[in-house]
């Protein structure tokens, strides 16, 4: 059971394009941002954020953003937030044996060195941000341009916001 329940979309009918472009992403609305809409204007930044950080293209593949959205929120342990990086992940192309084996990404061969620099970065910086080492950018460093690596480093920093708002407030996960 949700701590705050979601406000009711015909509430909310002023952001019927936003939550269009949501929808369009995810393949329906998630329930986190009907209850961001008890604070619009935070809902709003919420959305526009992602559509920076996520949705618009970038020096990164969509398959590494969601890899590292997905090692981010289960490292810190946000259901809500895991299990919709897995079913975008498998949405977005990356393949089922990547997203049942993330949890051995430094070992598993299918996983490449430049995914499991920025998963191992990824993986620290959720846990604790002061984690990630100098060694861990250099190896980033490898594989990345400066472009891409902010790119990393804004996708962690979004869902920090999103596993704390999820998690904290116990949003309940949409039936399929």
């Amino acid at each position: 059971m949700p701590r705050l329940a979601p406000k009711p979309i015909a509430e909310l009918a002023t952001y019927d394009e936003m939550f269009g472009q949501l929808e369009e992403f995810f393949g329906f609305l998630p329930n986190d941002y009907l209850t961001m809409g008890h604070k619009p204007a935070v809902m709003k930044a919420v959305v526009e954020l992602t559509g920076a950080v996520l949705l618009t293209a970038g020096k990164t593949s969509m398959t590494l953003r969601l890899l590292v959205m997905y090692v981010s929120s289960r490292a810190a342990g946000c259901m809500y937030c895991t299990a919709h990086c897995a079913g975008l992940a498998l949405k977005y192309g990356l393949s089922m044996d990547k997203v049942q084996n993330i949890r051995d990404y430094q070992t598993h061969p299918s996983f490449s060195a430049a995914e499991r620099a920025a998963l191992t970065v990824a993986d620290k910086a959720n846990k604790m941000p002061n984690a990630v080492t100098d060694e861990d950018f250099g190896e980033l460093g490898k594989y990345f341009e400066d472009e891409a690596i902010a790119e990393i480093v804004s996708l962690i920093a979004m869902m920090s916001f999103y596993n704390k708002w999820n998690d904290t407030l116990a949003t309940t996960l949409e039936k399929p």
